[in-house]
């Protein structure tokens, strides 16, 4: 038995990574799979700093079980926590199975990513496709395209997975042709997803990419080039009509909340735009925590966001169920600024120095769903917690061991 659940565990690591993009719903057996068929690698685990952020993870689920303890509705906390047991299951499995890690278990997650993806850009192309030749007019629509979850979610699935395959030596002969064209398919399904969180999350990812290589390299003379790239991006953008409306909606919408934040909460009450949405929870929610500042407990978030945003004539958001599109604003207003400072934790000590590709995967990683956090809640949906559960865990691991191989 011992020796068939070792055959079994790598597999069932892609399994994860491949049902997770294409049909998160059926995840659960998978992951139970992959936590039992990782018990015969399981070893005394070692502590050190590398380990801050997996410990990190682990404490935040603890917190969110103990908060309980502060809430009145406990069926949604109940709910609530254990659809984060992800924080939970995917760090002890990591955490007792390092000492026998092997390169081939990263590299089945990676390929379940890739290879999940893969799938989804078929279907998802091929929906839109089916239903434009039967007369549909908006099949290529953003909340259309993406087939089975919100396309925030899917579209950074799509942009980590090209990642994984610049990172990857592809068994192809034209593997250099393969990479191109799965990333020019990558850039045209995010563009039809047109998630605006994703697409600052490429701007800023880019950004640091630029700035790193400069850096590294030390071609100083190239940072006078940057604001010449930018406004050249500009006005590239300017020649795409969808993304260009949305930046100049977003840029719009902050300009008129800074010119008078008070006049701007009482005339945008029935409003449902995006941004304005973003912007009021955004201030009902900071002024929450900091009236709770240890947080009004796991199970009641929902109840007191709804009753601020009644009490401020906001009963729109109220039915609609608005949560906070703010990863540490939400888990703020949950757990306090002890849940913030576990947040944060975990992003600054899994940070690491660049000096492989896979070193850089991680870093891309971590910049993407950080600033996914800031426009998104984005770990208060089960594909949300696994994705980052299980690809932070995988990855620092993986770190681990290369670096204790060499």
């Amino acid at each position: 038995m011992r020796g068939v659940l070792m055959k079994i565990f790598p597999w069932s690591l892609l399994s994860v990574g491949l049902v997770l993009v294409v049909r998160d719903q059926l995840i659960v057996p998978f992951i139970l799979l992959t936590f039992i068929s990782s018990i015969p690698f399981w070893t005394k685990p070692s502590f050190s700093r590398k380990d801050i952020s997996l410990y990190s993870l682990v404490s935040l689920f603890i917190v969110y079980a103990l908060w309980l303890m502060f809430s009145d509705n406990l069926d949604y906390g109940r709910r609530d926590v254990e659809s984060k047991l992800s924080f939970l299951i995917f760090p002890l499995i990591f955490i007792l199975s390092y000492n026998n890690w092997k390169s081939e278990f990263t590299r089945m997650v990676k390929d379940g990513i890739i290879l999940g993806v893969a799938v989804s850009m078929v279907i998802s192309f091929g929906r839109a496709c089916w239903c434009k030749w039967n007369g549909g007019e908006i099949c290529f629509r953003n909340d259309q395209f993406g087939f089975n979850m919100h396309a925030t979610y899917l579209s950074l699935m799509y942009v980590f997975a090209a990642l994984l395959v610049y990172e990857r030596n592809m068994p192809f002969k034209n593997n250099r042709l393969v990479k191109i064209f799965f990333t020019l398919f990558i850039l045209l399904a995010i563009y039809y997803m047109r998630s605006l969180s994703t697409l600052i999350a490429i701007g800023v990812l880019l950004s640091v990419a630029a700035l790193w290589w400069i850096i590294s390299r030390r071609r100083w003379v190239l940072l006078a080039i940057l604001p010449v790239l930018m406004i050249i991006g500009y006005f590239a953008i300017q020649r795409v009509p969808a993304v260009m409306s949305d930046l100049t909606k977003t840029t719009d919408t902050v300009q008129e909340y800074f010119r008078d934040p008070e006049k701007f909460v009482q005339t945008h009450k029935r409003w449902n735009e995006s941004n304005t949405v973003r912007i009021i929870v955004w201030k009902f929610s900071s002024e929450l925590i900091s009236s709770v500042p240890t947080g009004v407990g796991t199970g009641d978030v929902k109840d007191e966001l709804f009753r601020v945003y009644r009490s401020h004539g906001y009963d729109l958001f109220a039915e609609k169920e608005l949560n906070s599109h703010d990863q540490f604003l939400q888990t703020g207003v949950a757990l306090g600024y002890t849940g913030i400072v576990l947040l944060f934790i975990i992003f600054v000590f899994a940070w690491k120095k660049i000096r492989t590709k896979e070193d850089l995967v991680l870093n891309a990683f971590l910049i993407l769903t950080f600033i996914t956090c800031l426009f998104e809640s984005y770990l208060e949906r089960q594909v949300g917690i696994i994705f980052f559960s299980f690809l932070l865990n995988t990855l620092i691991t993986d770190w681990k061991f290369r670096n204790r191989e060499a």
